[in-house]
């Protein structure tokens, strides 16, 4: 895979040298122990995703398609390390042999590489306006339009622009000196009260979170906090049994979304919450505050 990843980079037109490809997978190799450590304990990802980007633009500035690049062998290598090793951990339970399960992850890897560009061929084909914001049934490709976003932005206009000398957002940079110390200051914190409040508190899962704004937005999070307490605290306190039905809910999503979302069975469904919804922001993706003739963000 790295041979095939060193051809791609030096004789296809991504404008990233083979050093680049490299350096990506340098920083997967370094970071991949305490992601995976995070991951383990808190089942959150956290995503090199940014970092990634801004590193990129640093050392290959303008270049955006070189910048998407760089996080895919960076960031994904990461993503996909961290699922592989989970499947890993999960055979190992189950007493399956680690070389005839990393066999299967191989076969299976190439097989769905192969079948998600099939997919992705087909719906470019037959979805109407796909990831436009006119297309039917939500397919307006969200992450697709932040990635493109974040290549422009750290490959074209570059982290300086933001980040450097006399930068607006210089500041920003001390918030890598917060996230390093603050999990320090909380462990040395709580280490004299075992039942302290302080020992729940997981600060990479507080500040990776973040890295979903966008797509996401404040509605979302906003929801999540409310149906997780709801669920994960007050029914799982009292109604243990009725609380396991949760593992339900990707089965679910699944029958709604091809049984009567994608058939058009509720386009035309109406209630109350949709209606309230709808004359939100969130919904018609406005920005809730818009600059007048000669005005600008920032002192």
């Amino acid at each position: 895979m790295l041979a095939i990843g060193m051809f791609v980079v030096e004789y296809y037109p991504v404008h990233l040298p083979w050093y680049g490809l490299l350096l990506a997978l340098g920083i997967t190799t370094v970071l991949f122990i305490p992601v995976s450590i995070v991951m383990a304990i808190t089942n959150q990802h956290s995503s090199l995703y940014l970092i990634c980007q801004l590193i990129c633009g640093v050392v290959f500035p303008g270049r955006p398609v070189a910048n998407m690049v760089f996080v895919t062998y960076c960031y994904i290598s990461s993503a996909q390390g961290v699922k592989f090793s989970s499947d890993l951990k999960l055979g190992h339970y189950m007493k399956i042999p680690p070389k005839l399960l990393f066999k299967v992850q191989m076969a299976a890897t190439i097989i769905s590489s192969l079948v998600q560009i099939g997919v992705l061929n087909w719906m470019f084909v037959n979805i109407p306006g796909i990831c436009t914001p006119e297309a039917i049934n939500g397919f307006n490709c969200p992450i697709a339009r932040v990635h493109f976003n974040g290549s422009i932005l750290w490959g074209v206009v570059g982290p300086q622009r933001f980040f450097g000398s006399g930068a607006l957002y210089r500041h920003l940079i001390w918030a890598f000196l917060v996230g390093a110390t603050a999990p320090v200051l909380i462990w040395v914190a709580s280490r004299p009260y075992k039942k302290s409040f302080l020992r729940k508190i997981n600060l990479p899962v507080l500040f990776g979170s973040l890295s979903w704004i966008p797509p996401a937005t404040g509605l979302n999070f906003s929801v999540w906090a409310v149906i997780c307490f709801v669920f994960n605290y007050v029914i799982r306190r009292r109604a243990t049994a009725w609380w396991a039905l949760d593992s339900g809910l990707a089965f679910a999503l699944v029958v709604a979304f091809f049984g009567f979302i994608y058939p058009g069975v509720t386009d035309n469904f109406k209630w109350w919450g949709t209606e309230i919804y709808k004359q939100g922001c969130d919904w018609k993706a406005c920005p809730y505050m818009s600059l007048q003739p000669g005005e600008k963000f920032g002192p």
